[in-house]
């Protein structure tokens, strides 16, 4: 039997990243690094759990893994061999959803975007759509084969630890870059007429060894729409709108399309990513109006990572200005301090929360970058002229 093709129809058929497992300990810390977004969150995704998992498997169970993102894998054995699906999503992203999710762990608001890239990245499938598939697939090559059972995991029971500290880094965003710039350098190919170097660029795509390799082969560009939705990003982009920003929205939409065959719905979702990818660059054009590319840069990066401790010298190199320099033309440009920009970014933020949410103001003050409750509302009030408490109740009818 030929494994391998049973691999890639399962692939064609779902849409997902379908591996065949050897027990070797290098494939499974390649979807780590890949897919593991956080550990905390997805313990069942690390190493040692999936390798236990794998080995302790039934023959004849179908295995979902379901982590606390609600990103899950699918996992069987077929043949001596194991089988993984995913990683997938089995719903749409909420920001809603995913905010509480963050405050239920006590991670900041900052994490917000990359979880959304990380989420929106993933196909939408249903449990019983991937079993329908597999065990189709399955008889096609074994007609007697034996009826499997179903067992979802839902993680791992933990003893109680003392409260995990999340790094207040800059959170990676170089995947995201590096795409954008490789578009960028190929547009720019087109545009000047060079056609040897177009042929080199696509050659180099080709090359298992290049870093370009299977980038227009990614979920990203995988879609009767994706020229629309390419041109609808360079355009926002000229714009000077943040690419993470145009990410968020355009692979939002890439998920939706992914999830339905139905072309009105297609259409809908085309529309409603054209819409919100133009209203965020007329805000970021309203918000940016006067600002030099070097305090534009500096605004993009605050808004990204204003819950978590920014450093001047992060801010120094980005906009290659000495700190002195920069504070100066930042206050002279936006009419406040770097650090009174950051305190409205997150009491702004916080003022939303408490009109929307039932969350404490202690939760909201973590998740907008403040560990000092007392603190946060001293700061809220001197931005707000109310308290939180005070701010709540006035949105009360």
């Amino acid at each position: 039997m030929d494994l391998e093709l049973f691999r890639k129809l399962l692939h064609n058929l779902l849409n997902a990243e379908v591996m065949i497992y050897d027990n070797d300990a290098r494939l499974l810390a390649a979807f780590e690094d890949t897919y593991c977004f956080q550990k905390a969150l997805q313990p069942m995704f690390a190493v040692d759990s999936l390798s236990y998992l794998l080995g302790s498997m039934d023959d004849t169970t179908f295995y979902e893994i379901v982590d606390k993102l609600d990103v899950c894998l699918f996992f069987f054995r077929f043949r001596n061999k194991v089988f993984l699906i995913g990683p997938y999503a089995r719903t749409e992203y909420s920001d809603e959803k995913m905010q509480n999710i963050l405050i239920e762990n006590k991670m900041p608001a900052s994490y917000a975007t990359s979880i959304k890239l990380y989420y929106t990245a993933m196909p939408i499938l249903s449990t019983y759509q991937i079993q329908r598939t597999v065990t189709a697939c399955m008889v096609s090559f074994d007609p007697l084969l034996q009826e499997y059972a179903y067992r979802r995991l839902l993680g791992f029971q933990e003893e109680p630890k003392e409260p995990k500290i999340y790094r207040q880094d800059s959170i990676d965003y170089s995947a995201v870059y590096q795409r954008y710039h490789v578009e960028n350098r190929l547009l720019k190919l087109i545009e000047k007429g060079e056609v040897e170097s177009i042929i080199q660029a696509y050659d180099e795509m080709q090359n298992e060894s290049s870093s370009l390799t299977g980038l227009f082969r990614s979920p990203v560009y995988q879609s009767p729409i994706s020229i629309l939705r390419a041109l609808a990003r360079k355009a926002a982009e000229q714009s000077g709108l943040s690419i993470i920003t145009i990410d968020q929205i355009t692979q939002k939409s890439v998920q939706r399309l992914s999830g339905t065959d139905n072309i009105a719905k297609q259409t809908q979702y085309c529309y409603e990513m054209l819409i919100e990818l133009t209203t965020a660059v007329r805000d970021h054009l309203v918000n940016t109006s006067g600002y030099s590319p070097a305090v534009v840069k500096v605004v993009e990066y605050l808004s990204l990572n204003y819950t978590q401790n920014v450093s001047m010298d992060a801010l120094c190199q980005l906009s290659d200005y000495s700190s002195s320099h920069l504070a100066k033309i930042f206050k002279q440009e936006t009419g406040r301090t770097i650090t009174q920009y950051i305190a409205d970014l997150r009491c702004r933020h916080a003022a939303e929360m408490l009109w929307e949410t039932n969350l404490t103001v202690q939760e909201i003050s973590s998740y907008v970058g403040y560990t000092d409750n007392n603190y946060f509302v001293k700061v809220f009030k001197k931005a707000m002229g109310k308290t939180p408490s005070e701010y709540r109740a006035s949105a009360m009818p």
